[in-house]
Parts: structure tokens; C-alpha cells; sequence
């Protein structure tokens, strides 16, 4: 099956593969060849797809995912390669993300951006420490 992955900011992943693994908003979805049409929200978190019998990872945070005829098309806010993560920026974005969770009152926007934040940081962290 065909696996494209796009941001608002270029395509960063069209190949094809055997199996998916991404970050639903329920829980974690595994899409094999032949899966039935549908359509999700994406949390952040680390999408896992094999090639050649090779797994690899990429860190995204949050978007849809698409599947229709043996195409999964994943609409990413954003989405690295882990390979490409800068582990450095990342925890020091994690850093940041805790302190304002701790700062910000419960159920209010500043709480709810904190989180997400924390999440993408996160998802970044985990998907790098696959390749390292």
C-alpha cells in the first residue's frame, strides 16, 4: 500500500509500504493492506510504518489520517523523520512545555497549550530515541 505523509510545509513521505501505525485520537490505529476506508483524527504522537521489513519512525503532532484503496494519506500539522529530530531542541521544548502545564489553571486555553505542547514534545523525544 501506498503511504504519503504531507505537511502545510512539503510532502514529506510517498512510498510504498507494508503496515502503518499511527496515533488515533482513541487510541493507536494499525492499518495493513486492503484496511477498509475511513477517516481519523491524529493525536500527537509517534507514527511507525515498515518498509523492505524495516520499521521506521516519525514524531507528528496531531493531524487526519486517510485511508481509501490501499492509500493512507496522513494530513500532519507537522511530521520529522526521526532521524531528523533535533533531541537537544526537543527536550528543552519539553522542559518549557512542564513549566507552563505546572503554571497554567486547570481547563483553560493556556492549560490545554501547554499540553499539546508537552505531547509533541513527547511524541519528538520518543520517536528519536528509536534511531539513537
Amino acid at each position: 500500500m501506498q503511504l504519503q505523509i504531507v505537511t502545510t510545509n512539503r510532502q514529506v513521505l510517498d512510498c510504498e509500504v507494508e503496515e502503518v501505525y499511527a496515533p488515533g485520537i482513541l487510541g493507536q490505529i494499525g492499518i495493513l493492506p486492503e484496511h477498509t476506508t475511513f477517516l481519523t483524527v491524529l493525536d500527537p504522537g509517534e507514527l511507525r510504518y515498515r518498509q523492505n521489513g524495516r520499521d521506521h519512525f516519525l514524531a507528528v503532532s496531531g493531524g487526519v489520517a486517510d485511508v481509501v484503496r490501499d492509500v493512507v494519506t496522513i494530513l500532519a500539522d507537522s511530521a520529522e523523520p526521526a532521524d531528523e529530530i533535533n533531541v537537544d531542541r526537543a527536550r528543552n521544548a519539553e522542559k518549557n512545555a512542564t513549566s507552563a502545564l505546572a503554571a497554567a489553571l486547570a481547563d483553560t486555553p493556556e492549560h490545554e497549550a501547554a499540553r499539546q505542547a508537552l505531547a509533541r514534545a513527547r511524541a519528538r523525544l520518543v520517536a528519536a530515541g528509536r534511531v539513537r
